[in-house]
């Protein structure tokens, strides 16, 4: 039988289990980052670029098992993700295997920022970021994307 003390931690501990990773759940490309001669922001059609849509959990052991939704210039791509913290940084690796333009496997830095998820490059081409925002899992795939352009 567990001791008074001893109950409080074991719930704390279970209910975080229970509530999961600030990362799991479904991100949503929001903004793609390029640099560029001169600063400006614009909408554009997700068909005219590259559109994105992340599902992450987190499973025991802390590594992070998801799908991706990808849309290369309009053609759709599915696949699998295989993620895990980069300890001590709040930062983690996500990794999946691309079909265009050419096959490759993908890998990229992620990091949380607010309620926004920062990626690197490789599932963009052509980007210096992606900005991922949080969505519900059965929410419409957006139309559009913001791409922002700033000065080299």
């Amino acid at each position: 039988m567990l001791g008074p003390p001893l109950l409080p931690l074991l719930m704390t501990l279970c209910w975080g289990a229970l509530q999961g990773a600030p990362i799991d759940g479904t991100w949503e490309l929001a903004r793609i980052f390029r640099s560029g001669p001169a600063a400006a922001s614009h909408t554009v059609p997700i068909d005219s670029t590259v559109y994105l849509r992340l599902t992450l959990k987190t499973m025991p052991g802390e590594w992070i098992d998801g799908r991706l939704y990808r849309r290369y210039h309009g053609r759709d791509e599915r696949g699998k993700i295989e993620a895990g913290p980069l300890r001590g940084t709040g930062r983690y690796i996500i990794g999946a295997d691309l079909e265009y333009p050419v096959s490759q496997k993908a890998r990229t830095a992620a990091w949380l920022v607010g309620d926004t998820l920062r990626l690197g490059t490789p599932f963009v081409p052509d980007a210096d970021s992606l900005e991922l925002r949080r969505v519900n899992a059965e929410e419409p795939y957006a139309t559009t994307v913001i791409e922002v352009v700033t000065a080299r």
